[in-house]
């Protein structure tokens, strides 16, 4: 989370489980970046909105970073993930969006599922240059599509991608990541979409703990019918809880590593 943008997704109880069940799902691409992409075993690494701390351990881990830094500006995620925190990691309260120059430079840098949340991508990519090392490396990944024939599932991703852009946000933001960087002082390693797919099951899991925290939101409230979003809350719940069987998600994961 940053404090300058707004994050529709919120950051109370329903949200760090939406966060958690997200790290499962999406572990084994961001997995698979880092060990193609990070540097071995660097003196310092950063998570980029870090949330409660679930992808901090991660790049902890694959990275065996000496030291890793996840940075964040909920007090209530710092908060959850001070608690799991492992020998090694550490939070710190930090708008990513605005650095404030306390933060030492690393030689990994990581950020995923934030340039969604920001109004200005470009802005806060130029501004991550700041957390790099000479010769580091920032690695991204970013939703550049979800495909599926279910109704329900459909319906949300257009929801949600309405609702993101209200505030300037741009649900599928992985499409344009080498577009960004173009324009940020940063040489391209690597830039691509990652194909895969996971269950209907799963993904409507995520999406149901999101809905019901969203729907409280002004823009919401105000725009989408209640009604609608009531059987929505069903359609996704049966879907969640194995009752009405539906066909995996295809997914695209873009992803940007730059130095």
């Amino acid at each position: 989370m940053t404090t300058t943008n707004h994050y529709t997704f919120g950051d109370n109880a329903r949200a760090a489980t939406r966060l958690e069940l997200l790290a499962r799902a999406f572990e084994e691409p961001s997995r698979a970046l880092l060990e193609r992409f990070a540097p071995r075993a660097p003196r310092l690494a950063l998570d980029l909105g870090s949330g409660p701390g679930f992808t901090t351990r991660l790049v902890h881990e694959v990275s065996a970073a000496q030291r890793t830094l996840g940075l964040e500006a909920s007090d209530k995620y710092l908060e959850q993930a001070r608690g799991s925190a492992g020998q090694g990691i550490e939070l710190v309260r930090e708008d990513i969006t605005r650095p404030s120059g306390t933060i030492p430079a690393a030689e990994l840098v990581f950020c995923r599922f934030v340039l969604t949340h920001v109004a200005d991508p470009a802005a806060a990519l130029t501004a991550f240059r700041g957390y790099l090392a000479p010769g580091g490396r920032l690695l991204l990944q970013e939703t550049a599509s979800m495909e599926t024939t279910h109704a329900a599932l459909n319906r949300y991703y257009e929801l949600v991608a309405r609702l993101q852009a209200h505030y300037g946000q741009t649900l599928y933001i992985g499409r344009e990541l080498q577009r960004f960087a173009a324009g940020a002082p940063f040489s391209v390693v690597h830039a691509g979409i990652r194909r895969f797919e996971r269950s209907a099951a799963v993904m409507a899991q995520l999406h149901l703990q999101n809905l019901m925290t969203w729907r409280a939101d002004p823009f919401a409230q105000r725009v989408f019918d209640a009604a609608e979003l009531n059987d929505l809350e069903q359609a996704l719940r049966a879907v969640a809880e194995g009752e009405d069987r539906a066909q995996p998600v295809s997914l695209g994961l873009g992803e940007l590593v730059l130095s």
